[in-house]
């Protein structure tokens, strides 16, 4: 997998941008979830972050919809890939279930606008390191793909764990941040990631990570664990129109405080 180690000036203004669980797709909203709705949303998201110095913006999974087939559903990539085009800084994808309905991480990460082919990786930015997790396998380690799999059955795979702790020894220097999909905080939810104290072991054994930033359950939650905090981001699907929107930016001070401007449904909130 890739890592970045290159250190960037420490003294330069930080923030990200982050948004997640868009879900678009081309049908009629179920429930809560206003699939349609997912572009405006977008679009308002994007003009918003252009406005920012921002670092990079990072998208936390479900950037889309099931679809009936593989045609349709690169068709609802195609459409939301092309709104975040807008956005001018560098962008970061992290893989969901719903990506994987019916493509291959391969063909996701191909089609997204996602400039690494990995599916998780690591980079720097500002002297703070960050990792993208993928917990899309099923409990024997077989890769998600094209629907095989209950979107419960999530785990990460002692391959991904070896990798990330050898990453994490790289970066002993700089304080870190993880990006994933589904759920650290809490393996018995249905929306954790079922080996999740693995996982937990590694990065807190690390000394260096500050949080985790994840999607997956829209409602939103958080929950420090030994000194690490989980944010779930809530999700940008739910809910009609603009006033329902969701999505934040991210600011980390000298001081390693961190700090939420949320907007829309997405709340506030600081912790250090």
């Amino acid at each position: 997998m890739s890592q970045t180690h290159a250190r960037e000036t420490e003294d330069e203004a930080f923030a990200f941008g982050i948004v997640t669980d868009l879900h678009y797709a081309d049908k009629p909203n179920a429930g809560s979830r206003y699939y349609r709705d997912s572009v405006a949303k977008l679009e308002q998201c994007v003009t918003t972050l252009n406005e920012k110095k921002l670092a990079f913006t990072i998208q936390g999974g479900d950037f889309i919809d099931k679809a009936p087939d593989k045609p349709t559903e690169l068709r609802y990539l195609k459409t939301i890939r092309e709104t975040f085009d807008e956005y001018k800084g560098e962008k970061h994808f992290v893989l969901g279930n719903h990506d994987l309905a019916t493509l291959s991480k391969s063909e996701f990460l191909d089609n997204c606008g996602a400039t690494i082919s990995d599916s998780f990786y690591s980079f720097d930015k500002a002297g703070f390191h960050f990792v993208v997790l993928d917990a899309n396998f099923l409990e024997g380690g077989k890769p998600y793909d094209s629907g095989n799999y209950n979107w419960t059955d999530t785990w990460i795979h002692s391959t991904q764990r070896e990798w990330l702790a050898d990453d994490l020894k790289l970066a002993t220097d700089r304080k870190t941040i993880v990006f994933v999909h589904q759920n650290l905080h809490d393996e018995k939810d249905p929306h954790g990631i079922k080996n999740a104290p693995l996982t937990r072991t590694v990065l807190e054994e690390a000394g260096n990570v500050l949080a985790v930033f994840q999607g997956h359950d829209h409602r939103g939650a958080y929950k420090q664990i030994n000194g690490i905090h989980y944010l779930v981001l809530k999700a940008l699907v739910e809910g009609p129109a603009l006033k329902n929107n969701s999505y934040g930016v991210v600011a980390i001070d000298t001081g390693n405080k961190i700090s939420i401007d949320g907007f829309g449904r997405q709340a506030d909130q600081s912790f250090e």
